[in-house]
């Protein structure tokens, strides 16, 4: 136990505290700034925290993990299962154990991929020429042989005949643009159902019969976005042959491709994301259009086009007003539980509302390292918010919601 506490970068960079904050301003340390929000230096509430872990020496094996495992990977982006990533880090510090995969960027579980796949098989139809009749006809088939609609969210509420039709009339007369973007796309999106990860899924399941570029042994992709435990290789996709011939002659016939329909294709159709699915709309839309028509934070477009839902996706979506209403309740939860822990334990393990009830129970037993380490998530969490999830659970009154209830 340490009697003299002093507030120093030795003392901060020497605290299991200090090894949380990925993805926020305090990621490089002590940086000396003097400004409140990006300086640990400044954050009286950080000291206090660290204070509190001092106090507590020696701790634990078991909290180390559980810091530079779930607390510091959490909720540093939206995922469309939130808010389960926020629940993870409850869990493990009520069980005191770090979970096997942090849900975090580019893990993606077996409805996802298969919600991807019917989407896909729809470009696939559309590119080989199929009646949007007939490609409908064997969608419907598959849900209805997938199971009861509880094991696949939204799947008995598919109307595919509509899909079809509507994806067939949205991409309208073909082009050789269109078709190759189409296909690049689709190459694209097979590659994510490839390569993303989750508890029962090593990145390999999905798509074995496809060639979607030269297998390499070491991989960052898990690994630095959330697990750097999951040590496997990859798929480079710009190796294949295919996938070379399609874009040169992108880059041939479209002047858009290098500056917009490459990277919004490459690097922003992560199917981890919220509104993943409303994206591929967005972008089927511009391809269409065979231009850029909507406006992007990095693309910013005056006067976009208004894009409709023809892919009936929303449902996919969390709905933002229940996600941010969840979260108020969730942090106040959080705040209220690590400095009155045990009054609440004795009371019968009792919540305003049926979050904290959540919290409370998933907590369970409280001591010393546990209310440490809530307070440490809290402060992160509050961090988060400012920054990266600010989309998430403040978003602005203009942006489309999801229909998704959240619990």
């Amino acid at each position: 136990m340490i009697h003299e506490f002093e507030w120093t970068k030795k003392t901060y960079e020497n605290s299991i505290s200090s090894r949380c904050w990925c993805f926020t301003p305090y990621d490089g340390c002590w940086n000396g700034s003097g400004r409140a929000g990006e300086d640990p230096s400044v954050d009286d509430e950080l000291a206090r925290i660290v204070a509190m872990e001092y106090e507590l020496w020696p701790l634990p094996d078991w909290v180390r993990r559980v810091v530079e495992g779930p607390i510091r990977w959490t909720g540093f982006c939206g995922h469309y299962l939130y808010p389960l990533p926020f629940l993870d880090a409850v869990d493990a510090i009520g069980s005191q154990r770090a979970p096997t995969l942090n849900h975090t960027c580019y893990t993606v579980d077996r409805r996802r991929k298969q919600r991807m796949m019917d989407y896909a098989f729809c470009l696939d139809a559309w590119l080989a020429g199929a009646d949007p009749e007939k490609a409908a006809e064997e969608l419907i088939v598959r849900d209805a042989a997938s199971g009861a609609p509880q094991e696949r969210p939204g799947a008995a509420g598919m109307d595919w005949r509509t899909i079809c039709k509507d994806v067939w009339a949205v991409l309208g007369e073909r082009t050789e643009l269109k078709e190759l973007l189409i296909e690049r796309m689709l190459h694209r999106t097979r590659w994510w159902l490839k390569a993303t990860v989750w508890n029962d899924d090593a990145g390999m399941e999905f798509c074995r019969d496809e060639y979607l570029g030269d297998w390499r042994d070491s991989d960052p992709l898990i690994a630095e976005n959330g697990n750097p435990d999951f040590r496997r290789g990859g798929f480079d996709e710009s190796s294949s042959p295919r996938v070379q011939r399609l874009e040169k002659r992108l880059a041939e016939i479209c002047p858009d491709w290098d500056r917009w329909f490459r990277p919004v294709i490459l690097e922003c159709s992560w199917p981890c994301a919220p509104k993943a699915f409303r994206f591929m709309e967005k972008t089927l839309w511009c391809i269409a259009r065979e231009r850029p028509v909507i406006s992007l934070p990095s693309w910013p477009l005056e006067n976009p086009e208004d894009v409709p839902s023809f892919l009936q996706c929303l449902d996919d979506c969390p709905n933002q007003d229940a996600a941010a209403d969840w979260w108020n309740s969730f942090i106040d939860a959080l705040r209220e539980w690590w400095p009155r822990a045990e009054a609440l334990r004795a009371r019968g393990n009792p919540g305003r509302d049926d979050v904290a009830k959540d919290v409370n129970r998933r907590l369970g037993e409280p001591d010393a390292v546990k209310r440490w380490l809530v307070r440490l998530l809290v402060r992160r969490l509050e961090i988060l918010a400012a920054g990266h999830l600010k989309g998430m659970v403040n978003a602005p009154s203009s942006s489309r919601r999801g229909a998704r209830t959240v619990p």
